[in-house]
């Protein structure tokens, strides 16, 4: 089955190229003006030229407003279909900008885009396999990275815990 996203891209590029032709065919019409041997003042041959291509541009506008649908619809879709990759140096940059624009909180992104521990233990594992690391360094983080889990989930009971003691 054909992904949606290449159908609307498929139809960006069949409206552009129709946006394209269109254009050539009412520039070749509004020249068309200037070799029928009636004569115009200076300033009504533009006006001429434009009344004789009206209905190209008409067509143009229809194309260009179908091609920039299609553009946006195959991005969407792009974009929906991908995964984000997951690091702490993107993850830092969208919460800065969270932080700059409050509306794009709603969002959520910076959860979506910061490593999980999973991910976190495998990049460790990856450095140790390609000798980037130590076997005492790759240790210690693994620790920490096990440690700053049940960190996680311990901070998470407590907080509970005293809410219902609040109460």
């Amino acid at each position: 089955m054909v992904r949606r996203h290449w159908l609307y891209f498929v139809g960006f590029v069949l409206s552009g190229v129709g946006l394209v032709g269109v254009t050539l065919l009412g520039l070749v019409d509004a020249v068309s003006v200037l070799s029928g041997g009636v004569y115009y003042g200076e300033e009504f041959v533009v006006l001429a030229m434009l009344g004789e291509a009206v209905e190209w541009v008409v067509a143009a506008v229809v194309f260009g407003v179908f091609a920039v649908a299609f553009l946006a619809a195959t991005v969407v879709s792009v974009l929906r279909n991908t995964s984000i990759h997951r690091n702490d140096w993107l993850a830092s940059i969208v919460e800065r900008l969270e932080h700059e624009y409050p509306i794009l909180r709603q969002f959520d992104v910076a959860e979506k885009v910061e490593p999980t521990t999973a991910d976190r233990k495998q990049t460790l594992k990856q450095q140790y396999v390609d000798g980037d690391i130590s076997d005492a360094e790759f240790e210690r983080e693994m620790e920490r990275l096990l440690d700053d889990g049940d960190g996680n989930e311990k901070s998470t009971a407590n907080t509970a815990t005293s809410i219902e003691i609040e109460d």
